[in-house]
């Protein structure tokens, strides 16, 4: 080989070495992509509900947020036997305590006849959360079952009703004869209040 083809090789020696050196200008590598986050998913959409009975104080329930109504009589012996249904119809939680008052009524005046119904068993409070019942039963012995002069029959439209422990006072219908006198035993008695 002669010089000036020795040259010649030497320069593409050059060159091809100099192609494979990294220079300034070679581009970064890149970084990572940012690893994929799950996608939120927002909460389901709530719906409104009954208002929640925290626990906290409950005043005594009143004839303007009580519903009170009378289930159909069961025959006990010479007695009818009814539950008086006490249902919270306010937003807020009430208290029951004790007895409810009982009385029959007559006439569109709603006069009372006979004495109010005597109480009778343990006494109990219930604590109605809106929208919950309470019962207590009445127990009214036919008047047939007293002497006539003890009874002293009258016709009643129905019964006055006071929640135990509240105010107020709600007409239950209950049409028929009652004694308009005090006997013995007492015609009427009503229990305490309980959970229904």
């Amino acid at each position: 080989m002669g010089p000036r083809e020795a040259g010649v090789g030497a320069a593409l020696l050059l060159l091809l070495a100099g192609c494979g050196t990294a220079g300034p200008d070679v581009a970064a590598p890149r970084p990572p992509a940012p690893a994929l986050t799950a996608a939120t998913t927002p909460p389901p959409a709530t719906t409104p509900s009954a208002p929640a009975d925290d626990g906290g104080p409950a005043g005594p329930c009143t004839g303007d947020t009580l519903d009170v109504s009378a289930t159909a009589p069961r025959t006990d012996g010479p007695a009818a036997v009814a539950d008086l249904v006490f249902r919270n119809t306010g937003s807020a939680p009430c208290m029951l305590d004790g007895y409810p008052g009982v009385a029959f009524v007559a006439g569109n005046e709603g006069t009372r006849v006979g004495p109010r119904a005597a109480i009778d068993g343990p006494r109990a409070r219930v604590r109605l959360a809106p929208g919950a019942a309470a019962t207590a039963p009445l127990r009214v012995r036919a008047t047939t079952s007293y002497p006539e002069a003890d009874c002293v029959p009258e016709q009643a439209r129905g019964l006055r009703v006071a929640p135990p422990g509240g105010s107020g006072g709600t007409f239950v219908p209950r049409p028929g004869p009652v004694c308009s006198a005090d006997p013995a035993p007492p015609q009427a008695t009503v229990g305490s209040v309980a959970a229904r």
